[in-house]
Protein backbone atom coordinates (compact mmCIF):
# COMPACT_ATOMS: atom_id res chain seq x y z
CA UNK A 1 0.00 0.00 0.00
CA UNK A 2 1.07 3.38 -0.60
CA UNK A 3 2.73 5.07 2.29
CA UNK A 4 0.85 7.76 2.54
CA UNK A 5 -1.84 6.15 3.61
CA UNK A 6 0.39 4.99 6.59
CA UNK A 7 0.77 8.97 7.70
CA UNK A 8 -0.63 10.89 10.07
CA UNK A 9 -2.14 13.02 7.53
CA UNK A 10 -3.81 11.21 6.14
CA UNK A 11 -5.45 9.22 9.71
CA UNK A 12 -6.69 12.53 9.81
CA UNK A 13 -8.55 12.95 6.95
CA UNK A 14 -9.96 9.27 7.24
CA UNK A 15 -11.46 10.19 10.84
CA UNK A 16 -12.79 13.45 9.73
CA UNK A 17 -14.54 11.29 6.62
CA UNK A 18 -15.67 8.58 9.53
CA UNK A 19 -16.99 11.80 11.34
CA UNK A 20 -18.74 13.09 7.90
CA UNK A 21 -20.50 9.71 8.14
CA UNK A 22 -21.46 9.81 11.55
CA UNK A 23 -22.45 13.68 11.63
CA UNK A 24 -23.18 14.72 8.19
CA UNK A 25 -20.77 18.02 8.64
CA UNK A 26 -17.69 18.40 6.09
CA UNK A 27 -15.55 20.16 8.03
CA UNK A 28 -12.06 20.29 6.18
CA UNK A 29 -12.99 17.61 3.98
CA UNK A 30 -12.26 18.25 0.32
CA UNK A 31 -13.32 16.20 -3.18
CA UNK A 32 -9.35 15.01 -2.82
CA UNK A 33 -9.92 13.85 0.59
CA UNK A 34 -13.18 11.66 -0.67
CA UNK A 35 -11.02 10.29 -3.55
CA UNK A 36 -7.66 9.60 -1.13
CA UNK A 37 -10.55 7.77 1.03
CA UNK A 38 -11.80 6.11 -1.92
CA UNK A 39 -8.85 5.17 -3.12
CA UNK A 40 -7.40 3.53 0.40
CA UNK A 41 -10.54 1.30 0.69
CA UNK A 42 -9.90 -0.04 -2.83
CA UNK A 43 -6.62 -1.00 -1.86
CA UNK A 44 -7.48 -2.42 1.66
CA UNK A 45 -10.06 -4.80 -1.23
CA UNK A 46 -12.93 -2.98 -0.31
CA UNK A 47 -14.54 -1.55 -3.58
CA UNK A 48 -18.46 -1.26 -2.26
CA UNK A 49 -16.74 1.49 0.21
CA UNK A 50 -14.81 2.76 -2.24
CA UNK A 51 -17.40 3.49 -5.26
CA UNK A 52 -20.07 4.57 -1.97
CA UNK A 53 -17.44 6.90 -0.64
CA UNK A 54 -16.98 8.72 -4.88
CA UNK A 55 -20.35 8.45 -5.05
CA UNK A 56 -20.70 10.45 -1.54
CA UNK A 57 -18.48 13.25 -3.07
CA UNK A 58 -20.24 13.47 -6.45
CA UNK A 59 -23.50 13.69 -5.02
CA UNK A 60 -21.83 16.75 -2.35
CA UNK A 61 -19.87 18.27 -5.37
CA UNK A 62 -20.83 17.45 -8.79
CA UNK A 63 -18.63 17.31 -11.66
CA UNK A 64 -15.36 17.20 -9.46
CA UNK A 65 -12.36 15.92 -10.83
CA UNK A 66 -11.05 13.58 -8.19
CA UNK A 67 -13.85 11.56 -7.44
CA UNK A 68 -15.21 11.07 -11.02
CA UNK A 69 -11.45 10.55 -12.16
CA UNK A 70 -11.40 7.62 -9.55
CA UNK A 71 -14.81 5.80 -10.45
CA UNK A 72 -13.73 6.33 -13.86
CA UNK A 73 -10.26 4.64 -13.32
CA UNK A 74 -11.95 1.62 -11.76
CA UNK A 75 -14.18 1.33 -14.74
CA UNK A 76 -10.99 1.17 -17.06
CA UNK A 77 -9.17 -1.06 -14.83
CA UNK A 78 -11.05 -3.34 -13.10
CA UNK A 79 -14.60 -3.82 -14.89
CA UNK A 80 -12.27 -3.35 -17.90
CA UNK A 81 -14.77 -0.85 -19.98
CA UNK A 82 -13.06 1.73 -21.70
CA UNK A 83 -16.49 2.74 -22.63
CA UNK A 84 -17.86 3.29 -19.17
CA UNK A 85 -14.84 4.94 -18.34
CA UNK A 86 -14.72 7.50 -21.26
CA UNK A 87 -18.26 8.43 -20.29
CA UNK A 88 -17.26 9.23 -16.48
CA UNK A 89 -14.27 11.16 -17.66
CA UNK A 90 -16.82 13.52 -20.00
CA UNK A 91 -18.61 14.64 -16.71
CA UNK A 92 -15.61 16.34 -15.40
CA UNK A 93 -16.64 19.94 -15.71
CA UNK A 94 -12.98 21.45 -15.70
CA UNK A 95 -12.27 20.31 -18.84
CA UNK A 96 -8.98 22.33 -18.41
CA UNK A 97 -7.64 20.14 -15.16
CA UNK A 98 -4.70 18.38 -16.13
CA UNK A 99 -5.84 15.18 -14.36
CA UNK A 100 -8.43 15.45 -16.94
CA UNK A 101 -6.11 15.54 -19.71
CA UNK A 102 -4.14 12.49 -17.81
CA UNK A 103 -7.25 10.26 -17.04
CA UNK A 104 -8.03 10.63 -20.94
CA UNK A 105 -4.83 9.74 -22.04
CA UNK A 106 -4.79 6.59 -19.66
CA UNK A 107 -7.95 5.37 -21.62
CA UNK A 108 -6.51 5.56 -24.68
CA UNK A 109 -3.31 3.14 -23.53
CA UNK A 110 -5.32 0.94 -22.26
CA UNK A 111 -7.28 1.03 -25.70
CA UNK A 112 -4.37 0.21 -27.35
CA UNK A 113 -4.17 3.72 -28.72
CA UNK A 114 -0.68 4.77 -27.33
CA UNK A 115 0.53 6.98 -29.97
CA UNK A 116 -2.33 8.59 -29.81
CA UNK A 117 -1.89 9.29 -25.82
CA UNK A 118 0.99 10.68 -26.32
CA UNK A 119 0.06 12.70 -29.44
CA UNK A 120 -2.86 13.94 -27.30
CA UNK A 121 -0.37 14.89 -24.24
CA UNK A 122 1.95 16.92 -26.41
CA UNK A 123 -0.92 19.02 -27.18
CA UNK A 124 -1.99 19.76 -23.68
CA UNK A 125 1.48 19.85 -22.83
CA UNK A 126 1.55 23.21 -24.67
CA UNK A 127 -1.22 24.55 -23.39
CA UNK A 128 0.46 24.21 -19.82
CA UNK A 129 4.23 24.89 -20.61
CA UNK A 130 4.43 28.48 -19.34
CA UNK A 131 2.15 27.22 -16.23
CA UNK A 132 3.92 27.33 -12.68
CA UNK A 133 0.94 25.70 -12.07
CA UNK A 134 2.13 22.64 -13.51
CA UNK A 135 4.96 22.43 -14.70
CA UNK A 136 5.87 19.02 -13.16
CA UNK A 137 3.21 17.41 -16.28
CA UNK A 138 6.34 15.79 -17.72
CA UNK A 139 7.44 13.66 -14.92
CA UNK A 140 3.29 12.84 -14.42
CA UNK A 141 3.24 11.79 -17.82
CA UNK A 142 6.13 9.67 -17.93
CA UNK A 143 4.79 8.03 -14.89
CA UNK A 144 1.30 7.37 -16.47
CA UNK A 145 3.55 5.57 -19.47
CA UNK A 146 5.61 3.59 -17.13
CA UNK A 147 2.67 1.93 -15.00
CA UNK A 148 1.91 1.00 -18.67
CA UNK A 149 5.36 -0.59 -19.72
CA UNK A 150 5.24 1.74 -22.55
CA UNK A 151 9.40 2.45 -22.07
CA UNK A 152 10.36 4.67 -25.10
CA UNK A 153 7.54 7.62 -24.18
CA UNK A 154 8.36 7.44 -20.52
CA UNK A 155 11.97 8.10 -21.26
CA UNK A 156 11.04 11.22 -23.63
CA UNK A 157 8.90 12.66 -21.03
CA UNK A 158 11.11 12.27 -18.48
CA UNK A 159 13.90 13.72 -20.34
CA UNK A 160 11.50 17.10 -20.29
CA UNK A 161 11.62 17.04 -16.48
CA UNK A 162 14.08 18.79 -14.43
CA UNK A 163 12.96 17.17 -11.13
CA UNK A 164 15.50 15.35 -11.17
CA UNK A 165 15.95 14.94 -7.02
CA UNK A 166 12.63 13.80 -6.73
CA UNK A 167 11.43 10.24 -5.42
CA UNK A 168 8.82 9.32 -8.46
CA UNK A 169 11.57 10.63 -11.24
CA UNK A 170 13.89 8.46 -9.77
CA UNK A 171 11.43 5.57 -9.07
CA UNK A 172 10.74 6.00 -12.97
CA UNK A 173 13.95 6.34 -13.83
CA UNK A 174 14.94 2.80 -12.25
CA UNK A 175 11.92 1.12 -13.89
CA UNK A 176 13.41 2.65 -17.04
CA UNK A 177 16.84 1.05 -16.80
CA UNK A 178 15.52 -2.24 -15.29
CA UNK A 179 13.26 -2.71 -18.80
CA UNK A 180 16.43 -1.64 -21.06
CA UNK A 181 18.42 -4.77 -18.59
CA UNK A 182 20.78 -2.29 -16.97
CA UNK A 183 20.41 -3.58 -13.93
CA UNK A 184 22.99 -3.05 -11.50
CA UNK A 185 22.06 1.34 -12.74
CA UNK A 186 18.22 0.33 -11.54
CA UNK A 187 19.50 -1.28 -8.34
CA UNK A 188 21.65 1.86 -7.18
CA UNK A 189 18.38 3.49 -8.20
CA UNK A 190 16.43 2.07 -5.94
CA UNK A 191 18.68 1.87 -3.11
CA UNK A 192 18.68 5.84 -3.27
CA UNK A 193 14.64 5.58 -3.05
CA UNK A 194 14.54 2.65 0.15
CA UNK A 195 17.40 4.66 2.25
CA UNK A 196 14.61 7.46 1.69
CA UNK A 197 11.81 5.44 2.81
CA UNK A 198 12.87 1.98 3.86
CA UNK A 199 9.24 1.41 5.00
CA UNK A 200 8.09 1.23 1.48
CA UNK A 201 6.67 -1.62 0.47
CA UNK A 202 6.70 -0.78 -3.43
CA UNK A 203 10.24 -0.04 -2.96
CA UNK A 204 11.22 -3.32 -1.60
CA UNK A 205 8.91 -4.84 -3.93
CA UNK A 206 10.73 -3.39 -7.27
CA UNK A 207 14.58 -4.50 -5.70
CA UNK A 208 13.00 -7.59 -5.75
CA UNK A 209 11.73 -7.34 -9.23
CA UNK A 210 15.37 -6.46 -10.24
CA UNK A 211 16.74 -9.25 -8.50
CA UNK A 212 14.57 -12.05 -9.91
CA UNK A 213 15.29 -10.50 -13.59
CA UNK A 214 19.58 -10.84 -12.94
CA UNK A 215 18.33 -14.44 -11.17
CA UNK A 216 19.69 -13.04 -7.83
CA UNK A 217 17.47 -15.59 -6.24
CA UNK A 218 18.76 -15.18 -2.52
CA UNK A 219 18.51 -11.33 -3.06
CA UNK A 220 15.01 -11.40 -4.58
CA UNK A 221 14.09 -13.56 -1.43
CA UNK A 222 15.67 -11.21 1.14
CA UNK A 223 13.95 -7.84 -0.16
CA UNK A 224 10.77 -9.82 -0.37
CA UNK A 225 11.25 -10.60 3.16
CA UNK A 226 11.15 -6.82 4.34
CA UNK A 227 8.67 -6.23 2.27
CA UNK A 228 6.37 -8.90 4.09
CA UNK A 229 7.79 -7.53 7.45
CA UNK A 230 6.33 -4.37 6.91
CA UNK A 231 3.06 -5.81 5.44
CA UNK A 232 2.24 -9.54 6.10
CA UNK A 233 -0.22 -9.46 3.66
CA UNK A 234 1.33 -7.65 0.46
CA UNK A 235 0.45 -10.00 -2.54
CA UNK A 236 3.33 -8.35 -4.90
CA UNK A 237 5.69 -9.70 -1.85
CA UNK A 238 4.30 -13.15 -1.65
CA UNK A 239 4.11 -13.62 -5.06
CA UNK A 240 7.90 -12.40 -5.64
CA UNK A 241 9.17 -14.29 -2.88
CA UNK A 242 7.25 -17.73 -4.46
CA UNK A 243 9.05 -17.20 -7.24
CA UNK A 244 12.39 -16.91 -5.34
CA UNK A 245 12.02 -19.94 -4.10
CA UNK A 246 10.98 -21.56 -6.70
CA UNK A 247 14.23 -20.43 -8.13
CA UNK A 248 16.02 -21.29 -5.13
CA UNK A 249 14.47 -24.57 -5.89
CA UNK A 250 12.10 -25.09 -3.19
CA UNK A 251 9.26 -25.80 -4.46
CA UNK A 252 7.29 -26.96 -1.51
CA UNK A 253 7.72 -23.30 0.07
CA UNK A 254 6.93 -21.77 -3.59
CA UNK A 255 3.58 -23.75 -3.63
CA UNK A 256 3.03 -22.45 -0.33
CA UNK A 257 3.39 -18.92 -0.83
CA UNK A 258 1.06 -19.31 -4.15
CA UNK A 259 -1.79 -21.20 -2.47
CA UNK A 260 -1.60 -18.05 0.07
CA UNK A 261 -1.70 -15.50 -2.87
CA UNK A 262 -4.18 -17.36 -4.23
CA UNK A 263 -6.04 -16.98 -0.80
CA UNK A 264 -5.79 -13.21 -1.14
CA UNK A 265 -6.21 -13.14 -4.45
CA UNK A 266 -9.38 -15.67 -4.97
CA UNK A 267 -10.83 -13.28 -8.02
CA UNK A 268 -7.31 -13.82 -10.20
CA UNK A 269 -6.04 -16.54 -11.76
CA UNK A 270 -2.40 -16.07 -10.96
CA UNK A 271 -2.41 -17.58 -7.63
CA UNK A 272 -4.28 -20.86 -8.93
CA UNK A 273 -1.91 -20.88 -12.15
CA UNK A 274 1.34 -20.94 -10.15
CA UNK A 275 0.34 -23.26 -8.36
CA UNK A 276 -0.24 -25.38 -10.91
CA UNK A 277 3.26 -24.30 -12.79
CA UNK A 278 4.98 -25.59 -9.35
CA UNK A 279 2.96 -28.96 -9.63
CA UNK A 280 3.60 -29.41 -12.93
CA UNK A 281 7.05 -28.55 -12.36
CA UNK A 282 7.07 -31.29 -9.33
CA UNK A 283 5.50 -33.85 -12.07
CA UNK A 284 2.39 -34.18 -9.78
CA UNK A 285 -0.21 -34.15 -12.61
CA UNK A 286 -3.08 -34.74 -10.96
CA UNK A 287 -2.73 -31.72 -8.48
CA UNK A 288 -1.56 -29.78 -11.29
CA UNK A 289 -4.41 -30.51 -13.27
CA UNK A 290 -7.06 -29.62 -10.41
CA UNK A 291 -4.77 -26.02 -10.25
CA UNK A 292 -5.22 -25.34 -13.24
CA UNK A 293 -9.02 -25.71 -13.49
CA UNK A 294 -9.69 -23.94 -10.74
CA UNK A 295 -7.41 -20.87 -12.59
CA UNK A 296 -9.30 -21.63 -15.60
CA UNK A 297 -12.88 -21.22 -13.51
CA UNK A 298 -11.90 -17.80 -12.39
CA UNK A 299 -10.30 -16.50 -15.66
CA UNK A 300 -13.41 -17.81 -17.23
CA UNK A 301 -15.55 -15.86 -14.26
CA UNK A 302 -13.63 -12.63 -14.25
CA UNK A 303 -14.14 -9.35 -15.96
CA UNK A 304 -10.72 -8.86 -17.17
CA UNK A 305 -10.88 -11.80 -18.86
CA UNK A 306 -7.40 -12.05 -19.90
CA UNK A 307 -7.51 -14.66 -22.88
CA UNK A 308 -3.69 -14.66 -23.07
CA UNK A 309 -3.65 -16.30 -19.50
CA UNK A 310 -6.55 -18.55 -20.72
CA UNK A 311 -4.68 -19.66 -23.82
CA UNK A 312 -1.87 -20.60 -21.33
CA UNK A 313 -3.98 -22.94 -19.27
CA UNK A 314 -5.75 -24.54 -21.94
CA UNK A 315 -1.93 -25.35 -23.42
CA UNK A 316 -1.35 -27.18 -20.23
CA UNK A 317 -4.20 -28.80 -19.62
CA UNK A 318 -4.43 -30.06 -22.89
CA UNK A 319 -0.59 -31.29 -22.02
CA UNK A 320 -1.87 -32.98 -18.76
CA UNK A 321 -5.12 -34.70 -20.29
CA UNK A 322 -2.25 -36.09 -23.41
CA UNK A 323 0.00 -37.04 -20.24
CA UNK A 324 -2.73 -39.25 -19.17
CA UNK A 325 -3.73 -40.72 -22.22
CA UNK A 326 -7.07 -38.99 -22.30
CA UNK A 327 -6.94 -38.39 -26.09
CA UNK A 328 -10.21 -36.66 -26.05
CA UNK A 329 -10.23 -34.09 -24.07
CA UNK A 330 -6.87 -33.30 -25.21
CA UNK A 331 -8.27 -32.54 -28.62
CA UNK A 332 -11.05 -30.44 -27.04
CA UNK A 333 -9.04 -28.28 -25.15
CA UNK A 334 -6.95 -27.57 -28.32
CA UNK A 335 -9.94 -26.90 -30.18
CA UNK A 336 -11.10 -24.35 -27.55
CA UNK A 337 -7.30 -23.01 -28.10
CA UNK A 338 -7.67 -22.45 -31.44
CA UNK A 339 -10.62 -20.69 -31.30
CA UNK A 340 -9.22 -18.45 -28.33
CA UNK A 341 -6.56 -17.48 -30.85
CA UNK A 342 -9.07 -17.05 -33.73
CA UNK A 343 -11.24 -14.99 -31.29
CA UNK A 344 -7.93 -12.54 -30.18
CA UNK A 345 -5.95 -12.58 -33.03
CA UNK A 346 -7.71 -11.60 -35.86
CA UNK A 347 -6.19 -8.42 -36.38
CA UNK A 348 -2.78 -9.66 -37.28
CA UNK A 349 -2.91 -12.46 -39.20
CA UNK A 350 0.50 -13.64 -39.46
CA UNK A 351 0.80 -13.92 -35.49
CA UNK A 352 -2.37 -15.98 -35.95
CA UNK A 353 -1.05 -17.85 -38.50
CA UNK A 354 2.52 -19.16 -36.17
CA UNK A 355 -0.16 -19.67 -33.09
CA UNK A 356 -2.73 -22.33 -35.43
CA UNK A 357 0.26 -23.68 -36.37
CA UNK A 358 1.53 -24.57 -32.61
CA UNK A 359 -1.91 -25.90 -32.01
CA UNK A 360 -2.02 -27.80 -35.04
CA UNK A 361 1.28 -29.04 -34.05
CA UNK A 362 0.13 -29.95 -30.50
CA UNK A 363 -2.87 -31.68 -32.08
CA UNK A 364 -0.80 -33.66 -34.68
CA UNK A 365 1.45 -34.79 -31.60
CA UNK A 366 -1.26 -36.56 -29.92
CA UNK A 367 -2.78 -38.02 -32.44
CA UNK A 368 0.92 -39.49 -33.01
CA UNK A 369 0.43 -40.44 -29.39
CA UNK A 370 -3.01 -42.25 -30.68
CA UNK A 371 -1.18 -44.04 -33.14
CA UNK A 372 -2.99 -42.06 -35.78
CA UNK A 373 -0.93 -41.52 -38.11
CA UNK A 374 -2.69 -40.37 -40.88
CA UNK A 375 -4.55 -37.29 -38.44
CA UNK A 376 -1.05 -36.97 -37.31
CA UNK A 377 0.16 -36.18 -40.87
CA UNK A 378 -3.30 -34.11 -41.49
CA UNK A 379 -2.58 -31.69 -38.47
CA UNK A 380 1.16 -31.42 -39.26
CA UNK A 381 0.31 -30.61 -42.85
CA UNK A 382 -2.30 -27.79 -41.64
CA UNK A 383 0.50 -26.41 -39.21
CA UNK A 384 2.57 -25.64 -42.29
CA UNK A 385 -0.09 -24.22 -44.40
CA UNK A 386 -1.28 -22.31 -41.34
CA UNK A 387 2.52 -20.94 -40.74
CA UNK A 388 3.02 -19.99 -44.90
CA UNK A 389 5.84 -22.79 -44.33
CA UNK A 390 7.90 -21.31 -41.15
CA UNK A 391 10.93 -23.29 -40.67
CA UNK A 392 10.60 -23.51 -37.31
CA UNK A 393 7.22 -25.78 -37.95
CA UNK A 394 8.83 -27.81 -39.65
CA UNK A 395 11.13 -28.58 -37.03
CA UNK A 396 8.27 -28.75 -34.18
CA UNK A 397 7.21 -31.75 -36.51
CA UNK A 398 10.47 -33.51 -36.78
CA UNK A 399 10.65 -33.27 -32.60
CA UNK A 400 7.22 -34.59 -32.30
CA UNK A 401 7.81 -37.36 -34.68
CA UNK A 402 11.19 -38.41 -33.17
CA UNK A 403 9.51 -38.41 -29.69
CA UNK A 404 6.55 -40.50 -30.33
CA UNK A 405 9.64 -43.40 -32.23
CA UNK A 406 8.58 -42.14 -36.01
CA UNK A 407 12.54 -42.13 -36.60
CA UNK A 408 12.45 -41.73 -40.58
CA UNK A 409 9.54 -39.38 -40.85
CA UNK A 410 11.98 -37.28 -38.19
CA UNK A 411 14.73 -37.73 -40.04
CA UNK A 412 13.34 -36.82 -43.66
CA UNK A 413 11.99 -33.75 -42.27
CA UNK A 414 15.22 -32.29 -40.96
CA UNK A 415 17.71 -33.79 -43.95
CA UNK A 416 15.43 -31.28 -45.99
CA UNK A 417 15.50 -28.28 -43.94
CA UNK A 418 18.53 -28.65 -42.17
CA UNK A 419 20.71 -30.52 -44.48
CA UNK A 420 19.25 -29.63 -47.75
CA UNK A 421 18.03 -26.10 -47.38
CA UNK A 422 20.61 -25.03 -45.20
CA UNK A 423 18.76 -23.65 -42.21
CA UNK A 424 20.96 -23.21 -38.88
CA UNK A 425 19.21 -23.85 -36.19
CA UNK A 426 20.50 -25.31 -32.69
CA UNK A 427 17.46 -27.59 -32.02
CA UNK A 428 16.82 -28.83 -35.68
CA UNK A 429 21.12 -29.92 -35.98
CA UNK A 430 20.68 -31.55 -32.11
CA UNK A 431 17.60 -33.57 -33.20
CA UNK A 432 19.17 -34.54 -37.22
CA UNK A 433 22.11 -35.48 -34.89
CA UNK A 434 20.09 -38.10 -32.68
CA UNK A 435 18.03 -39.28 -35.93
CA UNK A 436 21.43 -39.85 -37.89
CA UNK A 437 23.05 -41.56 -34.76
CA UNK A 438 20.34 -44.13 -34.04
CA UNK A 439 19.98 -45.01 -38.56
CA UNK A 440 23.88 -44.83 -38.42
CA UNK A 441 23.76 -42.30 -41.13
CA UNK A 442 27.25 -41.38 -39.84
CA UNK A 443 28.99 -38.52 -41.88
CA UNK A 444 25.71 -36.98 -42.05
CA UNK A 445 25.71 -36.79 -37.93
CA UNK A 446 29.41 -35.69 -38.22
CA UNK A 447 28.15 -32.55 -40.18
CA UNK A 448 25.37 -31.79 -38.01
CA UNK A 449 27.19 -31.99 -35.03
CA UNK A 450 29.86 -29.66 -36.76
CA UNK A 451 27.50 -27.00 -37.32
CA UNK A 452 25.90 -26.99 -34.06
CA UNK A 453 29.66 -26.48 -32.54
CA UNK A 454 29.94 -23.27 -34.57
CA UNK A 455 27.08 -22.25 -33.36
CA UNK A 456 28.20 -22.39 -30.21
CA UNK A 457 31.29 -20.04 -31.47
CA UNK A 458 29.72 -17.05 -33.31
CA UNK A 459 32.82 -15.43 -32.91
CA UNK A 460 33.94 -17.84 -35.78
CA UNK A 461 32.67 -17.57 -38.97
CA UNK A 462 34.67 -19.91 -40.86
CA UNK A 463 32.84 -23.17 -42.46
CA UNK A 464 36.07 -24.28 -44.09
CA UNK A 465 35.83 -27.58 -42.18
CA UNK A 466 32.09 -28.30 -42.60
CA UNK A 467 32.00 -29.89 -45.84
CA UNK A 468 28.58 -32.16 -46.29
CA UNK A 469 29.20 -35.28 -46.71
CA UNK A 470 28.75 -36.53 -50.47
CA UNK A 471 26.09 -39.15 -49.86
CA UNK A 472 22.99 -39.26 -47.97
Amino acid sequence: MNSYYKSNKFKEVLKNYEDFLASNDLGTLTTDDFADVAQYYHEQHNDVKAIETADKALELFPGSVAPLAFLSRYALLEEHSTMKADDLAEKIEDKHDPDYFLLKAEIMIVDERIGEADEYLENAYEEFYDDDYYDDMPLDVATLFIDYSAIDFADKWLQRSDETEDSEYIDVKAKILMAHNDLEASKKLIDTLINRDPYSTEYWNLMTAVDLLAENYHDAVTSSDYALAIDPDNRDAILNKGNGVLGLGNSDEATRLFKRYAELEPEHETGYFMVAMTLLGQEHLKEAKEWFEKALKVNRASQKKNWVNRAEILFQLAYIENSFSHYAKAHAFLDELAEEYKDNLADNLDELGMKLAEVDCAQGHVYLEEFNYDKAVDWFEQAVSDSDGDPEVFIRIAVSAFECFQLHYAYDILHQVIYQNGIEDEKGLRYLSYCCKLLEKKDEETWALNKLSKLSKPDDNSDENIEKPKNK
